[in-house]
């Protein structure tokens, strides 16, 4: 059964077999589905074509353009005309708009005003500023439309009101021109269609609202239901198209707030792939492009962080190809974090650093495909202080965009839209701005996107419709949703630039607010009445996010009285007949629509209380369990697996190379080391960025120990002679060359550090002017060509070691002095410590090691190694210098057995003291372990199976 429209616009165009017929509605979409409406209940009609006034007006004049020179401009065109004459009038600093207050926004307020005087034949010199309630606005407003008179026929550019003077008359005779009463038209479209249709305009009348006894509209197969928020409605609304055995394509689903509720349908469709079409489409954040645009303008805003770029990668939003396939996305996650770029265009150079310090081939790679990618960016990214404009941001986000995969046409919809902006500027003039002025624009431009736009219906898809065009597809199931007053209500809100009284006063031919949404809803209302079939009404009774009720459209309460058959019905009484609320699973259906719901219907009583859940989803989830076991067993007195404690295969621990460094590790922390050397599990090589800093304490430790060892070698090559002017060249080529290699976060920060590191280098020279000793050797590689030097430490015990010595000086003939440099603070290195319970052994094996190097390659076979020592030859350190004697050999030998005895027992406990964790890589996974384990030592029954723990700790 069709709509009285429908039939009226049937009995028009089979009145007329044999005129060709013209529909003309507000658009393309709107006429089609009349006409697949008419075609399904009444049979095909022939020579029919649909249009809207725009694309009429286009048809009519298009010779006459041609043959004048002149040149159609878009709407979307227009805007940024009226941006630029803006900015040339608030060039003035008297202007009513100053340049401040050129914001999108303000832009489009008055480019639309122009619009509407030019629709309603209104120029500038008819515009009389003392019919404004601000005469100032008033002058402002016809100075602006004046030059835009003036700029539109200096370029020979012609807007939508401007056609009315080039269209031409139709030029067949017999043409029956059909045009719906409710299509809303300006005085300027209204004098187009006269001259084209030679003034034979046949009114298709419209049908009565849906909600008056006498419409159409199906009372008595329509429900009702409330929900506890947008979400819930619509997978009430899944419910029952499932219930009801529906086809995707037989259901219209309408939504009063479409921007809230075709987000919401998306999210719940997605995991189900039910195929959709969208009338007004989605935005552009629901593909991947958009998600991208999205990044790259955060990414300008914050002055270039990395952080945005990263989240892109780790999003799978920037592919970079690559021949070689172990490139992948983690490969430039891992770059960009190993960058340490933090923020600032210049500091991306840095990515050329990280090529040259990495010895992955698949990380040199991606450094290499990064640099080349930013390269391109900045190419058409203006400097911070230079003149932008939004074409230098779309360039920008358009090469941006480039390297995001298109896996779904809604990310190849994304892109061609990103493109078509750029060609929307092509013909609008250039506007220079400021940086953070023309970002603007620029997000304004791509956040109005759309994608995934099918203002149809098709076939074997569910649609999805608005208030302004649902209820035209004639679809056997209709749902509306969001029926609530507020939604519901058409705003009357009043014009910023024009206001209704100075409309009033100016022209009749502009139309107030009042009489807009007074004529939006005549046509919605007698739109909804074409609805045919089985329809479904609902409104959220209860907004979550501001803890309100939220009462039903007074329209819904109009059609509850006739569906009920109660023409007296209240609220209170469609209220009491709804029942409660539909929330997210308290639904009375019997469809469950996925496994949360599922899973929520399991645990939660009907009467809202849960269930106690622990059983089934650890029966469901075993690894769970698991979980909950561990945390036990570390709260308990026991010692087990979870706390680092458990029995080793033979020989399953066996190391098959060392250091001091992963000896000390060991005695800090057992479990760290069991984590970080035995699993194999390696932190991230992530460098942070701080504004306050140029160097991290690594990068500065490099440039010091380079300083030392070229100025020690220099030295040597000229006799051991100090020379204080040499120690100043290295210092400052090493300066100069950081300066260059590591951009810094400002010249300031960059000036002070490098007026410390010369401080360092002061108080090095200084201590080297009183040593005594002689250098030999400077980072001195203890390990060979096969990667492990055999340190013998006993009779029975040799540790494999790879290790570097920073420095080992020659205090007499074959007796020597092992250096280890550090640039951090002295307080932990305590004098009466030698071993400090196996935290520092570095140099005691050194000495040994160092003693049998020199011994085994010849170099010096009577060599003895009599001291060590940790030199802080910094100004924060004071050239302060722990000096140990090296005679405690069968203690240091005793100290490295019983510490590889307790990791071959599987000894790898977490440390007692908290205070260890602060820095510790793997504090996320240990949580508060290393209290729990402080009382565990103090249990009797864990001494012996600690036995060997407790014996190293006793080694001061």
């Amino acid at each position: 059964m069709s709509s009285q429209r429908i039939k009226r616009l049937h009995e028009m165009l089979t009145g007329n077999p044999f005129h060709k017929k013209v529909l003309l509605t507000s658009n393309f979409s709107q006429g089609h589905q009349w006409l697949e409406q008419l075609s399904r209940t009444h049979g095909s009609v022939l020579n029919v074509s649909v249009q809207s006034p725009r694309s009429l007006a286009l048809q009519h004049a298009q010779l006459t353009l041609v043959e004048k020179g002149l040149t159609y401009t878009s709407p979307e065109e227009i805007y940024w005309i009226v941006q630029w004459l803006m900015r040339e009038l608030a060039s003035d600093t008297n202007s009513y708009i100053p340049v401040s207050l050129l914001t999108p926004g303000v832009v489009h307020c008055f480019c639309s005003a122009i619009s509407e005087l030019r629709h309603a034949k209104i120029g500038s010199a008819e515009l009389d500023h003392r019919e404004f309630e601000n005469p100032e606005k008033g002058i402002y407003v016809q100075k602006l439309l004046s030059q835009y008179e003036s700029y539109m026929i200096k370029n020979k550019l012609v807007d939508d009101a401007e056609l009315r003077q080039y269209v031409q008359p139709d030029p067949l005779p017999h043409v029956f021109y059909i045009v719906d009463e409710h299509l809303r038209l300006s005085k300027s479209e209204q004098d187009m269609l006269n001259t084209i249709t030679r003034n034979r305009l046949h009114v298709l009348e419209s049908d009565v609202p849906f909600t008056a006894s006498e419409s159409g509209f199906p009372f008595t197969e329509t429900s009702f239901f409330h929900s506890l928020g947008p979400v819930a409605e619509v997978r009430e609304v899944l419910r029952r198209m499932a219930e009801q055995n529906a086809s995707w394509d037989e259901v219209e689903i309408i939504a009063s707030d479409y921007a809230a509720y075709a987000s919401a349908i998306h999210t719940a469709i997605a995991p189900f792939s039910i195929p959709c079409t969208y009338s007004q489409g989605l935005p552009i954040s629901y593909s991947k492009a958009g998600l991208a645009a999205s990044l790259y303008f955060e990414w300008l805003e914050s002055g270039y962080n990395l952080d945005p770029i990263l989240q892109a990668c780790k999003l799978g939003l920037l592919y970079l190809p690559s021949e070689e396939e172990s490139v992948t996305g983690c490969s430039f996650i891992r770059v960009l974090e190993k960058s340490g770029i933090g923020w600032g265009r210049e500091r991306y150079s840095l990515l050329r650093k990280v090529k040259e310090s990495t010895e992955h081939d698949r990380q040199i790679i991606a450094a290499d495909l990064l640099a080349d990618f930013f390269d391109r960016l900045f190419e058409v990214l203006p400097e911070e202080k230079e003149i932008w404009s939004p074409r230098n941001v779309l360039d920008g986000m358009n090469r941006f965009c480039d390297v995001v995969p298109s896996y779904h046409e809604y990310d190849m919809q994304a892109k061609s839209s990103i493109k078509q902006l750029l060609h929307t500027l092509d013909r609008a003039p250039y506007t220079p701005m400021e940086r953070r002025t023309a970002i603007d624009f620029a997000r304004e431009m791509v956040e109005g996107i759309t994608i995934a736009t099918d203002s149809m219906p098709s076939e074997g898809k569910l649609h999805v419709s608005s208030l302004r065009d649902g209820g035209q597809s004639g679809r056997r199931y209709t749902f509306i949703v969001g029926m609530d007053e507020n939604s519901w209500t058409v705003a009357d809100i009043q014009d910023p630039i024009l206001l209704d009284m100075e409309r009033i006063r100016i022209s009749p031919h502009l139309i107030t607010s009042k009489d807009k949404a007074a004529q939006q809803e005549r046509e919605r209302t007698s739109r909804l009445n074409m609805i045919r079939g089985t329809c479904t009404l609902s409104f959220h009774s209860y907004r979550v996010a501001d803890n309100q009720e939220v009462n039903p459209a007074f329209e819904l309460l109009q059609v509850f009285r006739h569906s009920s058959g109660n023409p007296e019905a209240t609220y209170e009484n469609l209220l009491n007949q709804l029942e409660l609320p539909i929330g997210m699973v308290t639904s009375p259906s019997a469809i469950t629509l996925d496994g949360q719901e599922a899973w929520m219907k399991r645990l939660i009583a009907s009467d809202g209380q849960f269930y106690d859940s622990r059983s089934p989803v650890i029966s469901v989830y075993p690894h769970l369990g698991n979980g909950e076991r561990a945390v036990a067993s570390r709260e308990d007195f026991l010692l087990t697996e979870y706390d680092g404690v458990f029995t080793a295969t033979s020989g399953s621990l066996a190391m098959e190379t060392t250091s001091a460094s992963k000896l000390e590790l060991y005695a800090r922390c057992p479990l760290q080391y069991f984590y970080q050397e035995v699993l194999g599990i390696k932190p991230k090589e992530v460098a942070e960025f701080d504004r306050s800093q140029w160097l991290d304490a690594a990068q500065r430790g490099s440039l010091l120990h380079a300083i030392f060892q070229q100025y020690l070698l220099e030295a040597n090559e000229n006799g051991g002679a100090h020379d204080y002017t040499r120690l100043q060249r290295i210092t400052e080529t090493a300066i100069q060359q950081a300066q260059q290699e590591i951009p810094a976060p400002s010249v300031h920060v960059m000036l002070k550090e490098s007026d410390e590191i010369r401080k360092d280098v002061e108080i090095f020279w200084e201590g080297e002017l009183q040593r005594t000793s002689k250098p030999r050797f400077m980072e001195l590689a203890l390990h060979g060509e096969d990667g492990v030097f055999q340190v013998e430490l006993g009779d029975e015990l040799v540790l494999p070691l790879k290790g570097y010595v920073d420095r080992v000086d020659e205090l007499e003939p074959s007796t020597y002095k092992v250096i280890d440099y550090k640039t951090g603070n002295p307080r932990k290195f305590k004098e009466n410590e030698y071993f400090s319970k196996g935290t520092q052994l570095q140099h005691a094996i050194y000495s040994i090691a160092v003693e049998q190097w020199l011994q085994r390659t010849g170099i010096d076979p009577q060599a003895k190694v009599v001291e060590a020592s940790y030199y802080f030859p910094t100004f924060k350190g004071q050239g302060h210098e722990v000096t140990r004697s090296q005679n405690r050999r069968e203690a240091t030998a005793r100290l490295v057995s019983l510490m590889i005895t307790a990791m071959e027992q599987g000894l790898f406990p977490p440390t007692q003291d908290p205070g260890k964790c602060k820095w510790c890589d793997f504090r996320d996974v240990c949580g508060n372990h290393a209290v729990h384990m402080k009382e565990k030592r103090n249990d009797p029954t864990n001494g012996e199976r600690l036995s060997l723990m407790l014996e190293v700790e006793d080694y001061e």
